[in-house]
């Protein structure tokens, strides 16, 4: 079957020279970026490592393992860093070769992309826009239970549509999941964003399952991306069989340094989650305010909106905002959307403000 097309968002160069713009005039809502920018910290870390870059980083990052499996309450064997969460996407699906894989739709392209670079036959568990795309679990259950998938990949909360599965209905997911020998991989790369994440997160559960890899990132909550840091937490024979199959060096020096330090930034954390949970509930109330908008309750820092009762397709929308400046994510890439849906980040008051005074013109 043919995938969706491998598109995201937060591309500015390209989006300077496509529509002639100035590089600070631009506003990135296409990338769901943490707006505060990163912590202090990170500029000075850079810096005093600056006369490191003659040597080689750890090969397996192993002292910010040791940092991240302490916050996350787990084992340092439990706990794999990658060159983002994509490279690690890309290595259990290496190591798994899945036959038959499950995924759902919409949802973040990678997954599928992964597969199809593994020859997987993929199938598509298709969320019903009936349902507002959300997760009918029962009927994934019952999916699972009628054939004999292998891997299945599940973004909690999912990414554009933002909506947000409970643990308990996951706990579901992974018992059935278990008894049919399929392995479940559950990418949680925005639940930091949520005051109350621990009620959401596997992580607790992965020491004791056989079938189970949580993701997670550190790019967008501590808006780094441009460094790449990622990683996962599984049991710890499946994460020495990752170890041996990755590349050595997969995350460089200034990005180990960082991360080591940033997600001790307790101050930045919590500043965080009260600024995304404000700005978030002030843009979505001022997005329902238009006639011809329906936005998507948000659940972290990004609103899925659907546009069909406007007079524009998604991507003439993009190309709109763009001209003025604005990047939004245009949805027609993702399974399903078509060209009825965008994306937007949730941005500070000011961008914020901006992005609504345009919709206001154009709508």
């Amino acid at each position: 079957m043919a995938s969706q097309n491998k598109t995201h968002g937060g591309n500015i160069k390209a989006a300077v020279e496509e529509y002639g713009l100035a590089k600070e005039q631009v506003i990135d809502f296409s990338a769901n970026i943490n707006f505060l920018g990163p912590p202090a910290v990170t500029e000075e870390i850079i810096k005093d490592n600056l006369q490191e870059i003659i040597n080689y980083p750890q090969p397996d990052a192993k002292e910010l393992a040791t940092q991240l499996a302490v916050t996350s309450k787990v084992k340092p064997e439990q706990v794999i860093v990658g060159n983002g969460a994509v490279e690690i996407i890309y290595l259990i699906t290496k190591v798994l070769a899945p036959q038959l894989a499950l995924v759902l739709a919409p949802t973040f392209s990678e997954y599928e992309a992964a597969l199809e670079s593994v020859d997987s036959q993929i199938e598509l568990f298709k969320l019903q826009r009936s349902q507002g795309f959300s997760l009918e679990v029962q009927k994934l259950l019952d999916r699972l239970e009628s054939r004999a998938y292998e891997l299945l990949f599940l973004c909690n909360p999912n990414n554009p549509t933002g909506e947000l599965v409970t643990k308990e209905e996951l706990l579901q997911v992974l018992a059935v999941a278990e008894e049919q020998n399929t392995f479940v991989v559950v990418d949680e790369a925005f639940l930091d964003f949520i005051e109350a994440e621990e009620e959401y997160s596997l992580i607790s559960e992965t020491e004791a399952r056989e079938n189970l890899l949580v993701l997670r990132s550190l790019t967008k909550f501590f808006a780094i991306p441009g460094l790449r840091v990622g990683y996962a937490v599984s049991n710890s024979s499946l994460i020495e069989k990752l170890e041996f199959s990755k590349d050595p060096w997969n995350v460089n020096l200034f990005a180990q340094e960082v991360a080591k330090q940033v997600i001790k930034e307790e101050e930045y954390i919590n500043k965080t989650k009260q600024a995304v949970q404000r700005e978030k509930e002030f843009l979505y109330s001022a997005l329902k305010d238009f006639a011809s908008l329906q936005p998507y309750p948000p659940t972290v820092n990004y609103i899925l909106i659907d546009i069909s009762a406007t007079d524009y397709t998604s991507t003439e929308l993009k190309d709109e905002l763009a001209q003025q400046g604005i990047l939004i994510r245009d949805c027609s890439t993702y399974h399903l959307l078509g060209s009825d849906f965008v994306r937007v980040a949730v941005k500070s008051r000011e961008d914020n403000r901006r992005l609504l005074e345009e919709l206001e013109l154009l709508l």
